[in-house]
């Protein structure tokens, strides 16, 4: 009965995280971080949609631009109904994620031209980016940390580099 993995899968498994990234004009299976560290070509996001996500992604959870914050929703994205991004379980279909990121990291390229990507956050939580244009812009600072917080410390090493001992009830055969 169960429709594959769901998000508790990922975090305690890690396995889920992998995915085939373009990488030197080959798909290649890598953690996100593998795939950014050999300079992944988005398939579903633009390099600069990547790059904006990149941005602020990382100043809301730092080191998610290392632990391959862009190559994991791109990758998310592309796994259609196997997609495990927090949107899933928050109110956007899978059939609309595509869209949804693309609109919202839009908004979030037009707002870092004109300010530095602290004040866009700071904007963005409380839903007053000027020209905004685009879902909810607090509901994407949401969704987007929640992404981030994954990638980054949904696993094993991100549980030691917080100092919480990882106490999975199975251990995953690989990490993100």
């Amino acid at each position: 009965m169960a429709a594959g993995p769901n998000r508790r899968d990922v975090i305690t498994g890690g396995a889920a995280a992998l995915g085939l990234f373009l990488i030197g004009g080959r798909q290649v299976w890598a953690t996100p971080s593998e795939a950014v560290a050999q300079d992944f070509t988005p398939q579903i996001l633009t390099s600069a949609q990547v790059q904006a996500l990149t941005s602020l992604a990382d100043h809301l959870v730092p080191d998610s631009a290392k632990s391959g914050i862009g190559a994991y929703i791109d990758a998310q994205l592309a796994a259609g109904p196997e997609s495990l991004l927090m949107a899933k379980y928050v109110g956007v279909p899978v059939e609309q994620q595509t869209a949804f990121y693309s609109s919202a990291l839009d908004a979030v390229m037009n707002a870092l031209d004109k300010e530095p990507v602290k004040s866009v956050a700071a904007a963005m939580a409380t839903d007053t980016v000027s020209d905004w244009q685009g879902p909810p812009a607090s509901y994407v600072f949401f969704l987007l940390r929640a992404d981030a917080l994954d990638v980054t410390y949904g696993s094993e090493a991100g549980f030691s580099d917080l100092g919480i001992p990882y106490s999975a009830h199975i251990r995953p055969e690989t990490t993100w």
